[in-house]
């Protein structure tokens, strides 16, 4: 599997890759349309995901990876609030239902919604349980659960993709380069984040009130809730990692260009969160 991580930069390397990535999506659609093997299974974690507009049409290739790890999460979730597509959703979506996906109806909170919906309705039956959340445009490769899980540490926040948090703006915070936990080791969701269930409960104590301070800014809200539960944060490598994403879906546009938006939303989350 050559979904590492990290592109190769020799071209030796660089064009089986290409291959592989490009035969991904042929593949995966060949295994949802025959597979009856289940999408889950005995790992001591739920998988989490949200999904909007055309990308609830392509979100299935990301569940499928899930679906195909060498350990599967106990559920795997995925919210929506387009109430027509859980009347009648994508065929292939219906096809991973068979096969353990559920789907469930939230209000929208915007990339909150990965997680938001979760520790309101089934945190509570299961205040146990590790959350694990996902992008809805990721291939995720097979051992992408099991190192995750394996890295993760009871009270911590485990993360495949970090950067460490300075008072200087936002656009020169490095790339996390360590596997020691800290609080200024500041996870960003897209290559996958595992969260404990204490810091799971702080956040359903809390509310929404993220749709004032930060709504589309899931990353911040979720670090500085750490940060004041005491839960630290954990980079999985020493490397931050960017499994493949989908070609239509790749842009990802929550930050400004500048990098001035995000420091004010920063800062007005840091002092929602830890008052001076």
């Amino acid at each position: 599997m050559r979904n590492t991580g990290a592109i190769p930069k020799n071209p030796i390397k660089y064009l089986p890759a290409l291959a592989e990535f490009l035969a991904q999506e042929p593949r995966l659609r060949v295994v949802n349309h025959r597979s009856t093997a289940p999408i889950v299974g005995d790992a001591p974690a739920n998988v989490s995901l949200t999904s909007y507009g055309a990308r609830i049409a392509t979100v299935w290739k990301t569940i499928e990876t899930i679906g195909a790890g060498t350990v599967r999460p106990r559920r795997i979730i995925l919210w929506l609030d387009d109430v027509a597509a859980l009347a009648n959703p994508p065929a292939a979506l219906r096809r991973l239902c068979a096969r353990g996906l559920e789907l469930r109806y939230c209000r929208d909170y915007g990339p909150h919604k990965k997680y938001y919906p979760y520790v309101c309705e089934i945190f509570p039956d299961e205040p146990e349980r590790t959350l694990v959340t996902a992008d809805d445009d990721v291939f995720y490769p097979p051992g992408w659960l099991e190192e995750l899980l394996a890295a993760h540490r009871p009270d911590e926040v485990t993360a495949f993709r970090a950067r460490i948090r300075t008072d200087a703006p936002y656009r020169s915070w490095r790339t996390c380069a360590t596997i020691e936990p800290s609080e200024r080791v500041f996870a960003t969701g897209v290559s996958g984040v595992a969260y404990p269930p204490r810091l799971l409960a702080t956040l359903r104590q809390r509310g929404d009130q993220f749709a004032d301070i930060c709504p589309y800014a899931d990353d911040f809200w979720l670090h500085y809730a750490a940060v004041a539960t005491g839960v630290p944060i954990r980079q999985v490598r020493d490397t931050s990692v960017l499994w493949w994403a989908m070609p239509r879906t790749a842009a990802r546009g929550l930050w400004d260009g500048a990098g001035t938006a995000n420091d004010a939303i920063a800062e007005g989350t840091r002092r929602a969160w830890l008052p001076d």
